[in-house]
């Protein structure tokens, strides 16, 4: 069977430049280009500087080629990364897709290579989406997926998976200081273990990880041994499906944001689940010194969201709350929008 390595890009050579090479190196220089001839890399550039996209080309077209199989598409007005996450699926022949953001290394590289051409195999008829745990700057801590809140103009809060010393996996989360049991995938508040029914202790969300531990819990997914999980969602940076079962982005959002949370659910109202592969760890490059290179406004934002939650069926109530301070006149006109483009759908 064959991979696809999508990356979505806009304006950071030096992210993509390091994600691709990091691949093509490891495989290289450890005497697998058996697997390095079974990955195509499809590039889509969301409307680039032309000396971010100048240097992109000469690297895919005159170094990377030379090894690796590479498909590019240029846009030439800027999408968002819905779109082009989109696209590069709608490009790829590969069996299945891992779509990567250009700025995102694999932890490690042959370990995960190898285990998802034999996840492929071993699936080849699945439906789920599938993601993987972020990995922590530090190298050591890793979020396994996102819970249902909503933070920073964004739905969806980083979360570790914990399991009782019985099997039950859950999440935690905070509510005015103090440390909250929630269901991984319903995530619904909890008081005791849905299976042998203790009783979860009160404590301070600050520093709960070392009491949690010693009455026996455990971080669940850190290992790459520790058996796949369904779960709420995931961050997007980075994210795993057969490509002819993608179900696909919100067709009327553009610009930034809204992607996490909304793919997750729609996948469950198509009666599919979120799947966490603890073997697929990913580092994620969040730091820009520089600055972004892309235009981030909060009308985008909303807007997506708006689109999306319209599409779903499910209430816009949550948006309005945590953009209360969003002018109403601006919010209402978003609404409206949507209202019209569903009315046509």
């Amino acid at each position: 069977m064959k991979l696809t390595i999508g990356l979505p890009y806009c304006n950071d050579y030096d992210g993509i430049y390091f994600t691709i090479q990091d691949i093509r190196k490891e495989l290289l220089f450890n005497g697998r280009e058996d697997l390095l001839n079974r990955i195509e890399f499809v590039v889509v550039e969301d409307n680039c500087d032309p000396n971010h996209s100048k240097c992109l080309k000469t690297l895919l077209q005159r170094d990377v080629v030379y090894h690796s199989s590479v498909r590019f598409k240029s846009l030439s007005t800027s999408q968002g990364p819905g779109k082009v996450k989109d696209l590069v699926i709608k490009e790829s022949t590969g069996d299945f897709v891992l779509v990567m953001d250009c700025h995102v290394l694999l932890c490690p590289v042959i370990d995960i290579i190898i285990k998802l051409f034999q996840f492929m195999e071993d699936n080849p008829d699945t439906e789920h989406l599938y993601s993987g745990p972020l990995v922590n700057n530090d190298l050591k801590g890793i979020n396994t997926h996102f819970n249902n809140e909503w933070s920073s103009h964004m739905w969806g809060v980083w979360g570790r998976t914990w399991q009782c010393s019985c099997g039950f996996k859950f999440s935690v989360t905070s509510k005015d200081e103090d440390l909250v049991y929630i269901s991984l995938v319903e995530q619904d508040k909890l008081v005791k273990c849905e299976n042998c029914h203790f009783t979860f202790p009160t404590y301070k969300f600050s520093g709960y990880e070392n009491k949690l531990r010693e009455l026996g819990f455990k971080e669940y997914g850190k290992k790459s041994t520790d058996k796949p999980f369904e779960i709420y969602a995931q961050g997007t940076g980075l994210f795993f499906t057969k490509r002819d079962s993608w179900l696909g982005f919100n067709k009327y959002a553009v610009g930034f944001g809204g992607e996490e949370c909304y793919i997750h659910t729609k996948y469950r109202q198509a009666g599919r689940k979120n799947i966490c592969l603890p073997f697929l760890k990913w580092l994620h490059r969040f730091d820009r010194p520089e600055g972004l290179k892309y235009q981030i406004t909060v009308d985008s934002r909303i807007r997506n969201y708006i689109m999306e939650f319209k599409e779903l069926g499910i209430s816009i109530d949550p948006i309005i709350q945590h953009f209360k301070d969003y002018p109403k006149i601006k919010m209402a006109a978003l609404i409206t929008e949507a209202d019209y483009y569903y009315r046509q759908s």
